[in-house]
């Protein structure tokens, strides 16, 4: 592109110079001015009377001649200046053809110097692009050496890399294996554990349902047994307390005085606290017959009793159980227990 561009500023140059050459050359050549007009002859007529001019004919004739003579002088002397004129112009003509000559020439010998200089400039340019070619030759050349070198360093580190990574992902196979192979043993280990302990859980379990179903029917056997003494000693306790409460009542029964104010239907109840040996050491009205005499009398039969000596026959737990705080109603037609 720079050499395209030193070549066009000095063609166009001598094209502009040989357009203005031509320009003038062709401006001496076509010569537009109005070419020059002959000078009008002067002719000087005169009226003569030919009668009166007779006698001087031959005058006249001599002075006719001699006008003849006067005009051919003045076109030849006009015609030899019309000549000169014209070999003026042509020399001034000739001049310019050479003037135009030498300005052509000049003007071929300026554009044969541009030209010769705009060959130095082209070689010289050549020659710097011939040389920057070569350097861009030879960097490329380096950069191709250095990236050859790179990417055989890349390569070499690819490699290497490739290497490390197969001998890793061996490693982690032969760990992974390992681990595997490991894991497989612990869970064979595990299972059999597991096993062995499902299976001493199971017999553990059989042996537990064994015994308890050994205690639940021994169980079941005491509670049998205890609820036949409980019913039994219920039983002799019941029979006991009744027997007791029998004794009590008529104990009490003797040592009551009914007063007159009794009625049918009218009760107090009383709560006697008794000892293990059978004294009464409390007596206490819970609800009132409403009949002042009825209550006193039931306390005063209660406390002229004073002691129930069957009451010391008793076992001390049934005791403390039934008879430690017993309650009696009084009524007119009986005692209560």
């Amino acid at each position: 592109m720079d050499n395209y561009r030193s070549y066009v500023s000095p063609v166009v140059l001598a094209t502009l110079v040989h357009l203005a050459m031509l320009a003038l050359i062709a401006g001496q050549w076509f010569d537009f001015s109005e070419p020059p007009r002959p000078q009008p002859r002067h002719v000087q007529a005169r009226m003569i009377d030919l009668s009166s001019l007779q006698p001087d004919q031959s005058a006249a004739q001599q002075a006719a001649e001699q006008a003849r003579a006067q005009e051919q002088a003045r076109q030849a002397e006009q015609q030899r200046q019309e000549e000169q004129q014209r070999q003026a112009e042509q020399q001034r003509q000739a001049e310019q053809q050479r003037q135009a000559e030498q300005q052509r020439q000049e003007e071929q010998q300026r554009q044969a110097e541009q030209q010769r200089q705009a060959e130095q400039q082209r070689q010289e340019q050549q020659r710097r692009e011939q040389e920057a070619e070569q350097r861009r030759q030879q960097e490329l050349t380096a950069q191709r050496e250095a990236e050859s070198r790179l990417r055989a360093e890349q390569e070499r580190q690819q490699q290497e890399a490739a290497e490390q990574q197969r001998r890793a992902e061996e490693q982690r196979r032969a760990e992974e294996q390992r681990r595997a192979e490991e894991q497989r043993r612990a869970e064979e280990q595990r299972r059999a554990e597991e096993q062995r302990r499902q299976e001493t859980e199971r017999r553990a379990q059989e042996e537990r349902r064994r015994q308890e179903e050994a205690a639940r029917a021994a169980e079941e056997a005491r509670q049998r047994e205890a609820e036949a003494a409980r019913a039994a000693a219920q039983a002799a306790a019941d029979a006991v307390v009744g027997d007791i409460g029998s004794y009590i009542q008529a104990m009490l029964e003797r040592n009551w005085n009914i007063p007159a104010t009794a009625r049918q239907g009218m009760y107090a109840t009383v709560e006697i606290h008794l000892t293990p040996t059978g004294d009464i050491v409390d007596v206490r009205i819970l609800r009132s017959s409403g009949d002042m005499a009825f209550d006193r009398s039931v306390e005063q039969a209660v406390r002229r009793t004073e002691r129930l000596p069957r009451v010391a026959e008793v076992d001390p737990m049934l005791f403390e159980r039934r008879l430690r705080r017993i309650q009696i109603n009084f009524r007119p037609e009986g005692l209560r227990w």
